[in-house]
């Protein structure tokens, strides 16, 4: 009898003995290292009738084609790649006509940021208006949606440009927040230097 009682007596110290509570480990994102903005880059060639300066860690990526067909323009789009932090700008560039009017395409660059509302906690526009002659908004597009920024910028004469940014990852506005602020630092200081020809 004494050995079973002394077998509970060493089993209930040993249990009161580990009072300890675990606590869960709490949820951390990974470090971000930026690149450093100190080199630029020009970007510009001679079929596209505009030109501006962005950091050398984008690599510059021409688009010829849309889902197999042939463009238009032959400066109609480019993929602003940003390899460091995984995400890409994607520009498309139209020339204003009659076929394609300024209220058009305006109307569609809204309706492209608008169709993330469904996923975004708020869609906020910053107009752009440049001393260099380049007019338009900058829709910051929060929550988890896919494409936290977007914008476009006429002379509301003869061009019309429009980008939106995307990350090659599932679309978290906590963990991506510190780089939507930096990649969109970028985007103003492009937008800032944009020269029509």
């Amino acid at each position: 009898m004494r050995t079973v009682f002394a077998s509970f007596l060493a089993l209930g110290l040993l249990l009161a003995g580990c009072d300890t509570t675990t606590v869960p480990k709490p949820k951390a994102y990974p470090r971000i290292h930026f690149p450093d903005r100190t080199a630029l880059q020009h970007f510009g060639s001679p079929e596209c009738p505009f030109q501006f300066d962005l950091p050398a860690y984008y690599t510059i990526e021409k688009k010829d084609e849309y889902f197999g067909e042939n463009v238009e323009h032959p400066c109609w789009g480019y993929n602003l790649n940003l390899p460091a932090l995984n995400g890409t700008i994607y520009l498309t560039y139209k020339e204003l006509s009659p076929d394609q009017r300024l209220d058009r395409l305006t109307e569609e660059a809204y309706r492209l940021t608008f169709s993330h509302a469904r996923k975004a906690d708020y869609i906020e526009p910053v107009e752009i208006a440049t001393e260099r002659g380049a007019y338009g908004l900058l829709y910051s597009v929060g929550g988890d949606a896919a494409s936290p920024l977007q914008f476009f910028v006429t002379d509301t004469a003869r061009h019309f440009l429009r980008g939106t940014l995307n990350f090659r990852t599932r679309p978290n506005a906590d963990s991506l927040a510190p780089v939507i602020k930096f990649v969109s630092e970028d985007i103003v200081e492009m937008l800032e230097g944009l020269e029509w020809e």
